[in-house]
């Protein structure tokens, strides 16, 4: 059994264009994201998966340069991006997590799949932003799950949401699957949010990696960065979370 983890992630940004190369202590942001990844004691491989785009060449030269492994695909229907990278790549079982989450949690990682593992499921994701911060978003599902909501999809016409959105359909069906969601503990019911898609948002993380100096530092010690420092988790507080 092959864990894969696929990591979506494009230049084109509407509300922070390029925001995925942006400099953190002279490293691209997106190199947080796949490092802090790449820790997980359960995932086998790691992929960037992005869109053809003549606008993703800068990215996909500093990554390969850098021996990460890259995909590009479709840029509109990501669910046949991630089943084209699965073809690819042969996961059997398949970790989500979008690029503009530079604090993902390797531990939570292997958290949510340890869950995943023992109670069979065929979908779990964090529970964010009811019970989990936003920023440590990790979804599992199974290579089967994938491939029934391609399938499903290949019969709409044109655009629709659930080819934009990976696993939309899965959530919103789940009387066809067997669903989870991993919660966290109290310690990580907050209101603060640390994924990217503002300026805002990437202000708060640039500087809360120039305080720590520690690509690898750990969302327990983030949390209680923010804790102790209200004048810096608020600094995105506005930011709204663009609907599905």
């Amino acid at each position: 059994m092959k864990i894969l983890c696929i990591i979506q992630a494009r230049m084109g940004s509407e509300r922070l264009p390029g925001k995925i190369m942006k400099m953190i202590l002279d490293k691209p942001m997106i190199t947080y994201t796949l490092d802090r990844t790449m820790t997980s004691k359960y995932i086998d491989e790691v992929v960037l998966a992005t869109t053809e785009n003549d606008c993703e060449d800068p990215m996909v030269e500093y990554l390969e340069a850098n021996y990460y492994n890259v995909f590009r695909g479709d840029e509109n229907n990501v669910l046949k991006r991630y089943v084209d990278t699965v073809n690819l790549y042969n996961g059997d079982i398949i970790i989500r997590i979008t690029g503009d989450c530079p604090f993902i949690d390797p531990i939570i990682i292997d958290q949510v799949i340890t869950y995943f593992l023992t109670n069979n499921f065929e979908f779990v994701r964090v529970d964010v932003p009811e019970n989990f911060i936003r920023g440590f978003d990790v979804e599992v599902f199974t290579r089967q799950a994938l491939e029934k909501v391609y399938d499903i999809s290949r019969n709409i016409e044109g655009d629709s949401p659930y080819k934009e959105h990976v696993t939309l359909y899965m959530y919103k069906h789940p009387e066809e699957f067997i669903v989870g969601k991993f919660e966290g503990s109290e310690f990580y019911q907050k209101d603060y949010r640390l994924c990217v898609d503002t300026k805002e948002d990437f202000e708060l993380v640039r500087l809360i990696y120039e305080h720590f100096k520690n690509k690898y530092v750990t969302s327990k010690e983030i949390v209680q960065f923010l804790d102790e420092h209200k004048e810096i988790s608020q600094i995105n507080q506005g930011i709204k979370q663009k609907h599905v």
